[in-house]
């Protein structure tokens, strides 16, 4: 029987042809003043790669991207390899996740979640028991990963829902999971020490060869995150108004009555080699500007999350190692975040290189935009920019586009660039509204028996929006104030 070729086949070759023929031929287009033909051939590639990880799949033409640029004029195939999966952030991002997915499959991430439901605050207070969740979800999207929180709180929420009596696209259950996404992505962007802030901060010291300070970084984003929660939460009750009546019936017996098992040694020496992990990232913020250790943490932090997974995988209890490598990197080790990542730090380093003449075409194309407007104008047509792109696009390479925008036009500005860099990553990273935005945002999207798309677009986007504006009204004074 012959196969017979579907919609999404179609819709598959067609696309994948054009993202190719990009790559491939976007080269011969004269290129127009200043960028220079090996910077239309890395644009090419560039663009066929966005189109194609937007439309298709991330790992093949993450793989075809750093292929064609190693056979490209602008390096050699030894140097584009070097760079792809030796970078220092890539290879700190791989054990960084082993190290999050041993939380995750040791069920230590479980105990977070049930702490956060068992506090009595909640008992008849519908909104208390909002604000705990999302407060649950933002500390596991803040520690582990975005998708922890979403496939944690989900199924807890949908038997609550179930058994108060509540329906699938009922207004309360819909705000609530789509609420939860949000926060959960929020937190993602929040934490230094998480791939895509880590991304960027890092990429930002590559460019301008300064670093902003991680402890100054969370001073800035825990705030902004606090009050988008309770924004959020104000949003809902007083504005969108869903009836919670049935949940006045929600207690904390309701999460007692299967109760999880004492905490066991493995899941606190875990604890404690996270929590040392977070300190040990942070401490050179935290340290004297003169203190003699400083140095030492500061240059070796690529290699703190490398250090904690060598001692875990060292330990043994009852016979056994404390974390199993091998189980882990199956399940936990997220390939196709690492392809991106490793690709577009590459191909993005190489689009900001001076033989490509991007950088200075960039700044000419915007500078009728950002001429003559002011520090703070600046900032918020930045921003508004920078989310509304992130939906659309990868939000790690969106961000890598623009921190060398960002770097020129605060030079010639003579305003400091790190504030704005601070508060800008944490908003290019809330990809919330489209399925294209953030492999979370595509996960909420695909939750047809909750969810209705048009439900996603308008909620999604008003909290969105309203994290945006906190972020422009308080993140705008507090960075200038951290840095």
């Amino acid at each position: 029987m012959q196969a017979r070729l579907t919609k999404a086949d179609i819709h598959y070759w067609i696309t994948s042809a054009i993202g190719i023929f990009i790559m491939l031929f976007f080269k011969f287009i004269p290129a127009p003043e200043p960028i220079t033909p090996i910077g239309m051939e890395i644009i090419g590639i560039f663009i066929g790669m966005i189109l194609l990880w937007s439309f298709i799949d991330p790992i093949w033409p993450s793989l075809l991207g750093i292929l064609l640029l190693g056979c490209s004029s602008y390096a050699s195939m030894n140097q584009i390899l070097m760079n792809f999966l030796g970078d220092a952030t890539v290879v700190q991002l791989i054990f960084m996740m082993i190290l999050i997915g041993a939380l995750v499959q040791s069920g230590l991430t479980d105990y977070i979640g049930r702490w956060f439901l068992t506090r009595k605050v909640i008992n008849g207070k519908p909104w208390m028991f909002s604000f705990m969740v999302l407060l649950g979800v933002y500390a596991l999207g803040a520690t582990s990963s975005a998708f922890t929180p979403i496939f944690l709180f989900w199924p807890i929420l949908y038997g609550i829902f179930k058994e108060l009596g509540y329906k699938p696209k009922d207004k309360y259950p819909t705000l609530m999971l789509i609420a939860v996404v949000v926060i959960a992505i929020v937190g993602f962007s929040a934490a230094p020490f998480k791939d895509g802030p880590l991304i960027l901060l890092n990429n930002y010291t590559t460019l301008s060869g300064n670093e902003i300070n991680y402890t100054a970084f969370m001073g800035l984003t825990l705030p902004l995150s606090f009050l988008s929660i309770i924004s959020i939460i104000l949003l809902m009750k007083y504005i969108l108004k869903p009836d919670v009546t049935l949940l006045k019936e929600v207690n904390t017996e309701m999460f007692n009555k299967n109760p999880l098992p004492p905490l066991n040694l493995k899941h606190k020496i875990l604890s404690v080699a996270f929590i040392v992990y977070i300190i040990v990232m942070l401490l050179p913020g935290l340290l004297p500007a003169d203190s003699p250790i400083r140095p030492f943490f500061n240059d070796n932090k690529y290699g703190f999350a490398l250090a904690v997974v060598c001692i875990l995988c060292f330990i043994k209890i009852n016979g056994k190692f404390l974390i199993d490598y091998q189980s882990i990197a199956n399940n936990h080790t997220q390939w196709s975040s690492i392809f991106i990542i490793g690709a577009a730090l590459t191909i993005g380093n190489a689009l900001t290189s001076d033989v490509t003449g991007v950088t200075p075409f960039l700044s000419k194309l915007l500078t009728p935009i950002f001429e003559g407007t002011g520090e703070i104008t600046f900032i918020i047509l930045v921003l508004i920019l920078g989310l509304i792109l992130t939906n659309f696009c990868n939000s790690v390479v969106i961000g890598i586009i623009f921190l060398p925008i960002i770097l020129t036009f605060t030079q010639s500005m003579g305003i400091m660039p790190a504030p704005i860099i601070a508060i800008f990553i944490f908003v290019v990273l809330l990809g919330t509204i489209t399925p294209a935005a953030s492999p979370f945002s595509a996960i909420m999207h695909s939750n047809k028996s909750w969810l209705d798309s048009n439900d996603i677009y308008k909620y999604a986007t008003l909290m969105t929006i309203l994290i945006l504006i906190i972020t422009i009204l308080v993140g705008i004074p507090l960075s200038n104030i951290l840095f």
